[in-house]
């Protein structure tokens, strides 16, 4: 072989075949990953269901259930007992609360990271209030607002609001320094700063803010809604498990579960959708 035709350049064909090929392999890769991991969660759902109903065929029934019994009586709860009503209750005053919650949240986080006296004036009741259990503030907000869906909607606001707000503003307070830089080169106003180069790169802190505000404002509803135990998947809950229906208790716990899985997966999506650079890396 001679030593011209090992030194020769690559042709923009064989460049693209090249191209092609480790697209086509990282795809592919990417796919068997994607099976395995649907894999191995199928078969750990299919454990937990089996050890599940083997435990509650032999335990006393007033502390716990067998799966069947379960999805049984959580059936016969959306059928005659109104469970399908109380579910869309929950869903309507946590859907208000996260949307309140972000947008306030996005504001703060957004006011602190851009200006220091702003963030010196809130940032510390931000910061107290973050490290604040927010339980401990629904007795008082029950006693203020009462136990009425007002209150629920409160205590459901703030417990998205600051998960969302600190995120928003770390994120706001690493952008690219580089980037500002360059905008101010070319005299760029502090709207177009904002709109072009602020937000956008906060875009995937925002994501993630509103996912931890997901979990925070199903766990604030629910314990809104236990304390008011006026309406909800909240009250439901108390009822029967002040009645010793346990697998009825049990079955509106899945219905919980199932809902926080499907709020999750929904944020999953959408920031695949907006930011799919940033979800690729955190695979």
């Amino acid at each position: 072989m001679s030593e011209n035709s090992v030194d020769r350049a690559l042709t923009p064909q064989e460049i693209e075949g090249i191209a092609l090929q480790v697209a086509a392999n990282r795809k592919k890769k990417a796919s068997r990953g994607k099976l395995r991991r649907t894999a191995i969660r199928l078969t750990s759902v299919v454990v937990i269901a089996t050890a599940w109903q083997i435990y509650g065929s032999h335990a006393l029934q007033i502390t716990f259930s067998p799966l069947t019994k379960v999805l049984h009586d959580l059936y016969s709860m959306f059928a005659h007992d109104n469970l399908g009503q109380a579910l869309w209750v929950s869903v309507q005053t946590f859907m208000i609360g996260l949307v309140l919650g972000t947008l306030i949240g996005i504001t703060l986080g957004m006011l602190m990271g851009v200006f220091r006296g702003f963030d010196a004036a809130v940032g510390i009741y931000v910061y107290a209030l973050y490290a604040t259990p927010m339980v401990t503030i629904v007795p008082l907000m029950t006693l203020w607002l009462g136990f009425g869906s007002a209150a629920q909607l409160v205590i459901t606001t703030l417990f998205v609001i600051f998960p969302v707000s600190i995120t928003v503003y770390n994120g706001v307070r690493h952008v690219d320094k580089g980037l500002l830089e360059v905008g101010q080169s070319f005299c760029a106003t502090r709207p177009q700063v904002w709109r072009h180069i602020v937000l956008p790169s906060a875009v995937p802190f925002i994501i993630t803010g509103v996912s931890q505000g997901v979990a925070m404002g199903l766990v604030g509803m629910f314990i809104a809604e236990i304390s008011t135990a006026l309406s909800g998947l909240g009250a439901a809950l108390t009822t029967q498990a002040n009645a010793y229906h346990m697998s009825k208790a049990l079955g509106i716990i899945l219905v919980i579960m199932a809902l926080g899985v499907t709020f999750r997966t929904l944020m999953g999506i959408l920031q695949r959708k907006l930011t799919p650079w940033f979800a690729q890396s955190n695979n």
